[in-house]
């Protein structure tokens, strides 16, 4: 594919946006994040080195273009920013991969901005930060945020100097989107938590399947069809009962080498939680082991790629 197309344009806060929802747009199958945002409490802001185009098209619709490409390794974030417009890779439903605090606050509840800069306080540079600074308080509008739901990078993971062309003059930036957020009154306490949706697809991650989206477990059960699985909004599969065969735990440790319909079990559920296991043939290779440590690391367990009590635990869910 020569340029990604986007699914709509918009603008926000005198920003054009050019939505290209990744989720959607997934026929490498490459990892996605499929955890819903609960609650939102800010933006985060992060700084990606400027790269060459073509006349043709942008830096931040390459950066989308490299991701959806599987060129970016495993940080999925909202948004690319450039010197001409933005593009959003995930929709304002879904975390992103981008604090390196895993779990955390960061990751889970932050709406992560990627400024395309060079450092060097080129034209294109200063652009670039000024549209970053428009987007972040176009979005901080939306949610009625004041200035103190901001952040860093740098603020979720000090190891990190990031964004590390702006936070030289943070302050400075911060004033530029402080100057364009609403003041009429008091930011609202937001609870950002959304209600349950329960939705039916083959798996978690092929959003592309899914048949409907219910309110109630019930109207979902309804809807439901042989082949598919009822998930609530966490992505754990809540119908039909995981007291089938395929989601029983196994008894032994797995690790690279075996096979098994247990081996095979651990591929489809790593597979509904997101993770290119290439196919459920019931083999432990390098790919079952990668997506393995993968899992493991962003779960904060030893990141080994043998699966026992603790890794069973946490991809199980129980």
């Amino acid at each position: 594919m020569a340029y990604l197309t986007p699914d709509k344009t918009t603008t926000i806060n005198g920003v054009i946006v050019k939505e290209f929802n990744l989720i959607l747009h997934n026929p490498k199958n490459i990892a996605m994040p499929n955890t819903e945002f609960r609650e939102i409490i800010g933006v985060t802001i992060h700084n990606t080195d400027s790269i060459d185009v073509s006349p043709q098209t942008t830096m931040a619709e390459q950066y989308t273009r490299a991701t959806y490409n599987g060129n970016m390794n495993d940080v999925r974030v909202h948004y690319y920013v450039d010197d001409v417009c933005a593009w959003q890779n995930l929709p304002l439903t879904v975390s992103g991969w981008h604090a390196a605090d895993g779990d955390g606050d960061g990751n889970r509840k932050t709406i992560a901005i990627e400024c395309i800069m060079t450092g060097k306080g080129t034209e294109k540079d200063k652009k670039a930060e000024a549209n970053a600074a428009r987007l972040a308080a176009g979005l901080l509008n939306q949610f009625g945020f004041g200035i103190d739901h901001l952040y860093t990078h740098n603020h979720w993971y000090g190891k990190k100097y990031c964004p590390a062309y702006i936070l030289p003059h943070w302050d400075e930036f911060r004033n530029k989107v402080k100057q364009q957020l609403n003041t009429e009154s008091k930011p609202p306490v937001i609870a950002q938590a959304t209600s349950e949706m329960y939705r039916i697809r083959k798996t978690w991650a092929d959003v592309a399947s899914q048949i409907g989206a219910y309110k109630s477990l019930e109207g979902a059960k309804g809807a439901w069809k042989e082949g598919y699985y009822i998930f609530n909004s966490s992505g754990a599969i809540v119908y039909p009962p995981q007291t089938d065969k395929i989601y029983t735990k196994s008894l032994r440790q797995l690790k690279n080498g075996m096979t098994g319909e247990d081996v095979k079990r651990l591929q489809r559920l790593l597979f509904a939680d997101g993770y290119s296991v290439g196919s459920d043939d019931g083999d432990f290779g390098p790919k079952t082991e990668a997506c393995v440590k993968e899992f493991q690391t962003r779960n904060k367990l030893t990141a080994d790629g043998i699966v026992g009590e603790q890794t069973f635990t946490k991809l199980w869910g129980y």
